[in-house]
């Protein structure tokens, strides 16, 4: 009888361990824990113990994407835990030297003679493009996309839209933006259908940000693009929260094209150059998304002096929304790839660079 027992015993560990080896070089593993890690965009020792699947990722030489960005490399990290309710992701990556702040912020450009934005995907004859650090990443839902398996997001970018190659395949879209989704510690989430044009699209429930912007009325005739909110005494800001009751709205423009705001504040246009530090920002109203774009919980930390961000992500096991990927399956293969916006709107490196690739990630 212990002969059997040992026997039996020393079988299921052989099975154990060969369960184990079956899990391929490249794989996100997700392993159970009893204790979840605390989300604030630090690292927790429990996230120590955790394998990690590492991730070169390079800008591609793509022309839709300005010189400066071409060629960016970054190395990225990814672990995951989960417990019973709710899955966990933490992601690292290198390569950044410094926080992009700024987003196509509003200033007083003399020569033109008119109040404009800083660039947003090209430089202009002024300034290199503005715009805030993003990471993404995008899941195939329900396994219905093919080819995404062996070549990633490259199978799914046409020009400068995304979408399916054919419809009834879906995917969904975890997008981090510093300035829209930072400050209310949340990932933009959307997701990607099939269209002849751009199949990306807001996943039920509002925005967490809105466009700085309003179109005035110019003294004399004529209509004019201008920031709608300020912060009277601020500098060096990047975004106006909704809740912000120091904010104040811009209502009017005189001929010499300073602006006035709510209580007849002038906003002298000689203050407002380029290089100020009194720039406006482009994004205001900024509160907590609502419904399915807002269930994706995000707390980010830059380590200024190792160069290091960090964004520490947290969602519900199954949200019961079409428009998300459901992660209840033990038994599945979850299929994702990332990309790394070092102060870009659309140039990201991605796996692979041109030729994409995925990851798969298991549950255990």
């Amino acid at each position: 009888m212990k002969i059997s027992r040992i026997v039996f015993l020393f079988l299921l560990l052989l099975a154990v361990v060969g369960c184990a080896s079956k899990i391929p070089e490249g794989t996100l593993v997700s392993k159970k824990v009893k204790q979840a890690p605390n989300v604030d965009g630090n690292v927790d020792k429990l996230w120590d113990k955790q394998p990690a699947l590492s991730i070169n990722v390079t800008v591609p030489d793509y022309p839709l994407f300005d010189k400066s960005y071409r060629g960016r490399k970054y190395e990225v990290t990814a672990k995951s835990v989960h417990d019973k309710d709710s899955i966990y992701f933490l992601y690292q990556w290198k390569g950044d030297n410094s926080m992009s702040l700024a987003r196509m912020p509003w200033y007083f450009n003399s020569d033109e003679g008119k109040w404009m934005q800083k660039p947003k995907k090209k430089a202009d004859k002024y300034y290199p493009p503005v715009y805030e650090d993003k990471f993404a990443v995008i899941w195939e839902i329900n396994n219905s996309i093919p080819d995404f398996k062996k070549n990633g997001c490259a199978i799914l970018c046409h020009g400068e839209y995304k979408h399916t190659p054919a419809e009834g395949q879906k995917a969904d879209i975890w997008h981090w933006k510093l300035d829209r989704t930072g400050p209310v510690h949340q990932l933009d989430d959307k997701w990607l259908k099939y269209s002849e044009k751009n199949g990306r699209t807001a996943d039920s429930g509002t925005s967490a940000y809105k466009s700085n912007s309003q179109v005035l009325k110019k003294p004399g005739g004529g209509d004019v693009k201008v920031p709608l909110y300020w912060i009277p005494g601020k500098k060096n800001y990047h975004w106006i929260l909704a809740s912000d009751t120091s904010k104040k709205r811009i209502v009017k423009i005189d001929k010499d094209h300073n602006l006035i705001d709510e209580e007849g504040t002038v906003l002298k246009k000689e203050n407002y150059s380029g290089d100020s530090d009194q720039l406006i920002p482009s994004v205001s109203e900024i509160k907590p998304a609502t419904g399915s774009r807002g269930d994706v919980t995000a707390y980010y930390n830059y380590d200024k002096e190792n160069k290091i961000w960090t964004l520490e992500v947290k969602r519900a096991i199954n949200t019961g929304n079409a428009d998300d990927v459901n992660f209840s399956d033990s038994k599945n293969t979850y299929y994702f790839s990332v990309a790394v916006f070092n102060g870009a709107a659309i140039a990201h490196a991605t796996p692979g660079g041109f030729a994409g690739k995925s990851f798969p990630m298991l549950i255990q």
